[in-house]
């Protein structure tokens, strides 16, 4: 599949960490086609790899469908409005390194290989072209619905995290991933490099249509990465209205914003891209004392050929 140039953000993404977006007027982006339409009617754009893992949670119970989805131990609780099916959790308290103040933390990891963690970035990851297990997602797609509540005035973030691993101290490596966020009061959207935990990079990106994240309001957020000569692209798509008067899927995702992640191309600590299969891809939101979430999956693509 290729991805038509009508569906691209007309922009490259900065390389200078730092570099503020420019400013652009705001097109009307066309919805992206979508390939298949998976479980609850989530329209999946690229088609999906018959061989690779996959995981939904569907019906399922959060707290009841590990190895494949870990919440660190939150509590969801169920929920039902306007024909939307969904899960709400409170997150738990988190601290920053940067010397923020303290706030809550929702953290959805989805790792449809399964399996646990065998290696970094640093050791094993580049050469076996896994985190894992050869089961890990390489080309993906990734989706989940989302709704945040009750802004508790600290640290804001929206992001998924690819590629990588689990995030813990000493062991800092074990991390290797990176990401793309959702901007939220002003700012512009960004990606990041967070090899070592949790020393990152960022750079800012262009967005192709205006949007900031809106409290109490439902967002499908969905990030498609694969491997392309020298590293690998990832594209972030949004659906600001995601849900039509009967709660199903509208499934007008639009190409927000895109980043390649090229090897040898520094911002900053790092200079290496992150070419391996990831372990773990985790939906993470800070900033909000209540998020509600639907639809959460990952799975294996076919990537496009150019």
């Amino acid at each position: 599949m290729t991805i038509p140039n009508v569906f691209r953000a007309s922009f490259i993404s900065a390389l200078v960490l730092g570099t503020a977006a420019p400013a652009l007027a705001a097109p009307v982006t066309p919805s992206a086609p979508v390939a298949e339409v998976g479980p609850g009617g989530v329209g999946m754009l690229f088609p999906s790899e018959p061989s690779g893992s996959s995981f939904h949670l569907g019906d399922g119970d959060p707290s009841d469908s590990k190895p494949f989805f870990d919440m660190e131990g939150d509590e969801a609780t169920p929920g039902f409005e306007a024909g939307v099916p969904y899960w709400s959790t409170s997150g738990h308290r988190v601290t920053y390194a940067s010397g923020k103040p303290a706030g809550k933390t929702v953290r959805l990891h989805l790792r449809p290989g399964g399996g646990e963690q065998s290696f970094t970035w640093r050791d094993g990851a580049p050469e076996n072209g896994f985190i894992g297990s050869p089961d890990d997602l390489l080309n993906f797609e990734a989706t989940v619905y989302v709704r945040v509540h009750e802004d508790n005035g600290t640290h804001h973030s929206m992001s998924w995290k690819m590629r990588g691993g689990q995030h813990t101290k000493p062991e800092v490596a074990r991390s290797s991933c990176v990401g793309m966020d959702v901007p939220f009061g002003g700012v512009s959207p960004q990606a990041f490099r967070e090899l070592d935990h949790p020393t990152y990079d960022h750079l800012s990106l262009a967005p192709s249509f205006d949007y900031q994240l809106q409290e109490g309001r439902w967002l499908g957020v969905k990030v498609v990465s694969y491997l392309v000569e020298g590293g690998t692209r990832n594209l972030l798509f949004l659906d600001t209205e995601p849900f039509d008067a009967s709660g199903t899927p509208r499934n007008e995702f639009r190409l927000f914003t895109e980043w390649d992640d090229r090897d040898g191309e520094s911002t900053g600590h790092y200079n290496r891209a992150a070419t391996w299969a990831g372990w773990e891809t985790t939906f993470r939101v800070d900033g909000w004392r209540r998020v509600d979430f639907a639809y959460p999956s990952a799975r294996e693509i076919v990537p496009p050929t150019s």
